[in-house]
């Protein structure tokens, strides 16, 4: 109503002054401007099949405000879709991210949350998720008790408790294709057996289309022995006249799980039921059967410690909430041998706690040590922070899984170094017992991990030892490889933090400069939670660490030099500096157009004759042989091509090498 009235007034205005023609040209003018302004906006770039996508306004004038008034069109959507903000705020750098979530004819999408990241009015980036064309009808939802029925058919468990039952539209891999579905969702939590997950049911069909796992596997002063590391500084509690392991400083809280018998509150957050008290005489915790207890607790002061220090976060949520920490957890469901070789940070339905195992494996104690250490409680922390990043965690599944893993895995490896007690780049040294090995994974040297553990993994995107991310995702494929593939995530922080050489997997010889883990943790720090969506893959890392590398040091920084190699080390990105998102590609002469591909042909623009190209899916297999390009546009037939995604590598005659992920729709 305001704007109508201003323009009222400006026309009667104008007629008064007699000057109408003028104003009309003026405003043709300024229309024409507008219209100018909205054509040069950045396109939307997808770089994946669930939506993921970036558009980089960093040699743009946009304002913020320009683009909201334009928003739906330049996402190219229509009335159905609407967005709703949900969070905006100011970092420290002085650049503002807001965050919407998107809904299509009043119900969420699932994960569909945009980014705008501007600076004094100005967009610099846009980035998150997007599904343009939904049609889907929208039928009444299903009643909690059917879906109660069905997840209790599914789960398997006699006591199971259920919160977030809600109607949204959800996105599920199916043949490398990307469906969407209206669906049920909700929560279920069992402890015992020890599981949760997040259910998503159609509400036509009644079946399962997706579950997502909510708990994530693998942790007064006083001077106490450590399982690992000697004897450590920690603080304890006074409490009845002895000492318990509590840390009312940093409210750090390690309790004795052993008897458990499954019970939690879900009022308060914690475990219930034979839960008890470590124990001690003396401040000081020096008996063997304590000492996996207080690694436990030692670790999260140092995790507690690493976060507050280097990224101003105080405790998991940012709000100082209380860290729960139960060692010696049996993961299986009673009266069956003891599992106790797993580790996991819990965090569903209100229970939020990290629990540890003592190492036994069915009863035996044969094979591994207890499952406690300084990384191995910092990436269980962690994996609170990373479901708490702002813009709903990491999917726990294929590429956004291997994230979520790789990421736990980096700030665990931080917060070893941040300690300066014996740090290394292994996760999980002196868990394995020597049968089976030393460490449980290497982020020097993925490749090398223990066969026995399955824990060799690739260093290079798509390369050696890379596991299938296709459905089915579950205990069994590991949710589509996220404790292999997160090896490339790892590879891709250890150059970055200590530079070095060689030759990947798929030919391209690198050479990093490291520029210190300290600059490289404020780089992925900053990344998980400003630019990463809860399905984001490895080129979304990359767009994003890029990024963030721009915000903390500049566009043509060493700093981004360093980073754009290590990542072309790792088989993403071409390995050159460029200044400009379009640019990613002419930078080889080559352009790839339209991304994603909607009517069966694509092109590639080569500036030379030089180049030819070959075509994987997302497994490694070979999909098209190698095809000369010629000099100039290439147009391409994409018949025999599935729905998904697939690489793109492209060789030169002089053996130069890129690649480049390409969706078929």
């Amino acid at each position: 109503m305001k704007k109508l009235i201003t323009f009222i007034r400006t026309l009667s205005l104008t007629i008064a002054l007699g000057v109408i023609p003028f104003t009309f040209v003026n405003a043709q003018n300024q229309n024409n401007e507008k219209a100018e302004i909205y054509n040069n906006l950045p396109k939307l770039i997808f770089d994946s099949s669930l939506g993921n996508f970036h558009g980089n306004f960093q040699n743009e004038d946009a304002s913020v405000d320009f683009l909201m008034n334009h928003f739906s069109k330049w996402l190219g959507t229509d009335s159905d879709h609407t967005y709703t903000l949900i969070s905006n705020i100011t970092d420290d750098l002085g650049i503002s991210h807001a965050a919407y979530q998107h809904y299509y004819k009043g119900i969420k999408v699932v994960d569909e949350i945009i980014l705008l990241h501007s600076k004094n009015g100005k967009l610099t980036y846009v980035n998150g998720e997007l599904s343009q064309n939904i049609k889907l009808d929208i039928v009444p939802t299903l009643s909690k008790s059917i879906v109660e029925s069905i997840v209790s058919e599914n789960l398997k468990a006699s006591k199971i408790t259920y919160t977030d039952f809600e109607q949204v539209i959800t996105k599920v891999i199916k043949d490398r294709k990307t469906e969407l579905h209206l669906t049920s969702q909700i929560n279920a939590l069992s402890m015992k057996p020890l599981k949760s997950y997040l259910y998503f049911i159609d509400n036509t069909s009644k079946e399962i289309v997706k579950k997502l796992p909510k708990i994530l596997h693998v942790d007064t002063p006083s001077t106490s022995a450590t399982l690992y590391k000697g004897n450590q500084q920690i603080t304890v509690d006074s409490h009845n006249g002895s000492f318990r392991l509590k840390d009312n400083t940093r409210n750090i809280h390690t309790l004795n799980g052993t008897d458990w018998d499954g019970n939690g509150n879900l009022s308060t957050g914690e475990l219930t039921g034979n839960i008890t008290e470590y124990t001690s005489n003396t401040p000081n915790f020096t008996e063997t059967a304590t000492k996996p207890a207080v690694e436990v607790h030692w670790g999260m002061k140092n995790a507690y410690d690493y976060y507050i220090n280097k990224h101003n976060r105080v405790s998991y949520d940012g709000n100082g909430s209380i860290i729960r920490n139960y060692y010696n957890i049996n993961f299986n469901t009673p009266n069956q041998p003891v599992n106790g070789a797993q580790a996991a940070a819990i965090d569903t339905q209100g229970i939020v706690a990290m629990v540890y195992g003592n190492g036994m494996v069915n009863g035996s104690a044969a094979y591994s040590n207890p499952v406690v250490g300084l990384d191995i409680a910092g990436h269980e922390y962690s994996h609170l922070i990373i479901g708490r990043n702002g813009m709903g965690g990491l999917n726990y599944q294929a590429e956004s899984g291997a994230l979520n893993e790789s990421i736990a895995d980096m700030f665990g490896t931080a917060i070893e170094f941040y300690s300066g007690v014996n740090p290394n780049w292994t996760v999980g040294e002196g868990i394995p017992k020597p049968v089976i090995g030393t460490f449980i994974r290497s982020m020097s040297n993925p490749n090398s991990g223990p066969a026995v553990l399955g824990s060799q993994q690739p260093d290079t995107y798509l390369g050696t030892y890379w596991a299938s991310t296709a459905p089915p995702y579950d205990n069994t494929t590991d949710f589509g490889g996220v404790h292999t593939n997160s090896g490339v995530g790892n590879y891709w922080f250890y150059l970055l933090s200590m530079g070095g050489s060689g030759t990947n997997d798929i030919g391209n010889a690198f050479n990093v400069t490291g520029i210190s883990i300290q600059k490289a943790e404020k780089i992925i720090y900053r990344t998980l939670t400003t630019y990463l969506t809860p399905n984001s893959s490895y080129i979304d890392a990359y767009n994003g660490t890029k990024q963030a590398v721009t915000d903390l040091y500049g566009a043509t920084s060493n700093e981004q030099n360093q980073n754009v190699k290590a990542w072309y080390a790792v088989g993403i990105g071409n390995g050159v500096l460029a200044t400009n998102e379009t640019n990613l590609f002419s930078e080889n002469g080559i352009k790839i157009y339209p991304n994603p591909i909607k009517d069966g042909i694509y092109t590639i623009d080569s500036n030379s004759s030089d180049w030819s190209f070959e075509i994987f899916d997302m497994s490694g297999k070979l999909i098209r042989k190698s095809e000369k390009l010629s000099k100039g546009k290439n147009r391409i037939s994409a018949n025999g091509i599935k729905a998904g995604v697939y690489l793109l590598k492209f060789v030169s005659e002089t053996n130069e090498t890129f690649t480049k992920k390409l969706i078929f729709e």
